[in-house]
């Protein structure tokens, strides 16, 4: 059976949340619903939804600085809610990260459609921690920055990102990471790791994405 896609709902309005809960499981969805801001990260960290629906106007937290927040661990899409038509609102929800922006009053089916067209987009590509790999575009986002590598670094660091817990010999990247590359030796993997290194603390990034383990290798070091 094909896993249902979930969804975070979080609106204070009872009317419409009410509606958008039983339109959604209707469409069968997996749905979830809060109405504090406050709520809105741990929730996202707990329920891990592949969308999420949120009114701009909430109590304790508001939308924009839910979606900041959010950004920080996840690039899971973001629908905002708002009753607020200033242009220049719907460019502040859109530069926190939101991917979509729908004024109410709203039509619930169109707001069905943008949400099942943002899913096709994001399917496969939805993360819940600190780092994103695309690998179709070799590209790495570390709480918000964007780390270029080159692809011969993108290939080691790669192999380690997708086996977090392992530790790799240099002799096992080489084999693994540049099957093509033979040119390449143990001192060349020490310098593409160096490097690698250096890319991330010039975007600002202190965190250390490999960890050398004293006589047995590297392995990914982020949470």
């Amino acid at each position: 059976m094909k896993a249902k896609n979930k969804i975070l709902i979080v609106e204070d309005n009872i009317d419409i949340a009410e509606n958008l809960v039983l339109f959604f499981q209707h469409q069968n969805y997996l749905v979830k619903h809060i109405d504090d801001g406050a709520l809105a990260v741990q929730s996202v960290k707990d329920f891990h939804p592949d969308i999420i629906i949120m009114d701009l106007m909430l109590p304790n937290q508001d939308g924009i600085t839910c979606c900041q927040k959010i950004r920080q661990f996840s690039n899971v899409p973001i629908i905002m809610l708002t009753a607020k038509v200033e242009q220049a609102d719907k460019h502040e929800g859109l530069v926190s990260g939101a991917d979509d922006y729908v004024c109410k009053p709203f039509d619930i089916m169109e707001l069905v459609l943008r949400t099942k067209a943002i899913l096709s987009r994001t399917k496969g590509h939805v993360s819940f921690t600190k780092i994103t790999v695309d690998q179709d575009k070799t590209k790495i986002v570390y709480q918000g920055k964007k780390v270029l590598l080159s692809t011969i670094e993108f290939n080691l660091f790669n192999l380690l990102f997708s086996h977090p817990e392992q530790i790799y010999s240099r002799e096992k990247i080489l084999h693994l990471a540049y099957p093509q590359y033979r040119h390449i030796t143990d001192r060349t993997v020490d310098s593409h790791v160096k490097k690698i290194r250096n890319k991330f603390k010039e975007e600002g990034i202190i965190d250390n994405p490999i960890e050398s383990i004293y006589g047995a290798g590297y392995r990914f070091a982020l949470k």
